[in-house]
């Protein structure tokens, strides 16, 4: 902490000051996007060295705003103390480094990068990319969390986007409505909010007021061009990773221990998200979920719709979860090789007439060649609802059966999975040929274990 005084020479925290401000600079080399385990490469960026202006090593307090470009070398480890908002240029992170988040009163250090702004981190296998608690005991909800704000779509009718908040953008959750900073959508589909490669996220999810906590990753309008590989969030207190908009796309994500939801969309996200675990060991929330997907709540059709390709995931609950899979409010999409094992309250769920849209069930959401097992029960059926769609997964001669789903009710036979619960090491794969899951044959990663090397499962 003496280091704060240090740094506060070079660039002022705690009242809006910014950092970074000087000569810009390259944002680093390029490394693989999604490529297997240890294939990644250090950002290497340049701009403001803010631990070079700390003399080099010890801790660097980050301050209220960085604005231009900014390295973060491994040499030094960073305190939020507070909501550091990155406001322009880009903020490279090097593989190795760590970011601890503070309480403070009424205030917990979030990490957020603004429509003007881009991050650049790439861990790698090796030495990836930590931001934690940086209590001596750390629990979730510690901090705040990390998000990313670009100026993709949102499902607010499709109209064009003149930057109005409330019209067709929105602030992110977690934050003040007040507050400019958290301002995310727009009208472009690519929009680049950067990249994020072989990083962790530990024990976030700060409630800065009732019911409004920051995800421990939040992906608001990012678009196209963003880069989400090879990352993990542990022991969050409210959701793991949630996508607000926009078009980005994630591979090879695990969600373990989190309070709330493991993976949630809504507000027109149409990405894609492939090979990735939700481990639901530690749920805190009324109803913590697997996934949970809407569109939009306020007019499910509202364009452009939810409606995400989703593939090879295992979703894993126990004693105290809700559901694995709610699809609600509108949202379409395909869901494919997924492994849904131990959910309370039923493995499947689909409400809100998420399947009697115009091309809904069987053309615009389908869910497919997935096992559900060991739920209570594994599909829910709506008795109420005379559209209910829940017949569809048995293949049964009906009209809503338009696709071949080629769902099982079979034992995934998962490895032993406890390890992610006492900060031991957790067995994700599979052995019933018939289902897939995280680490599916027929995937990108040919079975091959990518969480090996890079993951961690602390308890404090």
């Amino acid at each position: 902490m003496g280091a704060m005084a240090a740094f506060g020479a070079g660039c002022s925290d705690g009242d809006g000051g910014t950092a970074g401000s000087g000569g810009s600079a390259g944002t680093g080399g390029s490394a693989g996007t999604g490529g297997s385990a240890g294939t990644g490469g250090s950002g290497g960026g340049g701009g403001e060295d803010l631990c070079a202006m700390n003399g080099g090593s010890g801790e660097v307090t980050l301050p209220a705003e960085i604005d231009g470009d900014t390295l973060l070398s491994a040499d030094c480890s960073y305190l939020l103390v507070e909501t550091t908002y990155v406001i322009s240029g880009t903020t490279t992170i090097e593989a190795g480094t760590e970011i601890l988040g503070l309480p403070d009163p009424g205030e917990a250090g979030g990490f957020i990068v603004t429509q003007n702004g881009r991050i650049d981190a790439r861990g790698t296998a090796e030495s990836p990319i930590v931001f934690t608690s940086g209590l001596p005991v750390r629990s979730p909800g510690d901090w705040g969390g990390v998000a990313l704000l670009g100026t993709a779509k949102l499902s607010y009718g499709g109209n064009a986007c003149d930057g109005e908040a409330g019209e067709c953008t929105d602030v992110v959750e977690g934050l003040e409505a007040s507050e400019t900073r958290g301002l995310y959508g727009g009208d472009d589909d690519t929009h680049d909010c950067g990249t994020m490669e072989y990083v962790r996220i530990e024990f976030a999810g700060f409630e800065l007021t009732q019911d409004n906590e920051l995800n421990s990753l939040t992906v608001a309008g990012c678009g196209s061009d963003t880069t989400l590989s090879y990352i993990q969030t542990h022991r969050g207190e409210d959701d793991g990773i949630e996508f607000f908009g926009g078009t980005a796309n994630l591979d090879h994500a695990i969600v373990s221990g989190t309070g709330d939801d493991g993976i949630d969309w809504d507000q027109g996200y149409r990405g894609t998200i492939t090979n990735f675990v939700v481990d639901h060991f530690a749920p805190r929330s009324s109803d913590p979920r697997g996934m949970e997907t809407d569109n939009n709540g306020g007019d499910f059709n509202s364009a452009p719709r939810s409606a995400p390709t989703v593939s090879y995931g295992t979703l894993i609950g126990t004693a105290g979860t809700d559901r694995g899979i709610v699809n609600r409010e509108g949202t379409f999409g395909v869901q494919s090789g997924l492994v849904v094992v131990g959910f309370e309250a039923g493995g499947y769920d689909m409400r809100d007439t998420a399947w009697s849209q115009p091309g809904g069930w069987g053309e615009g959401l389908v869910v497919e060649q997935s096992c559900f097992f060991d739920n209570t029960p594994n599909y829910l059926v709506d008795d109420n609802d005379p559209n209910d769609a829940m017949n569809a997964f048995f293949d049964e001669p009906d009209e809503l059966a338009a696709a071949s789903l080629g769902n099982l009710e079979e034992d995934p036979e998962l490895g032993d999975t406890s390890g992610s619960a006492n900060g031991g090491t957790p067995d994700y794969s599979v052995s019933n040929p018939n289902c897939m899951g995280a680490f599916a044959t027929d995937g990108s990663d040919s079975g091959t274990d990518w969480t090996a090397g890079w993951t961690a499962y602390p308890a404090d």
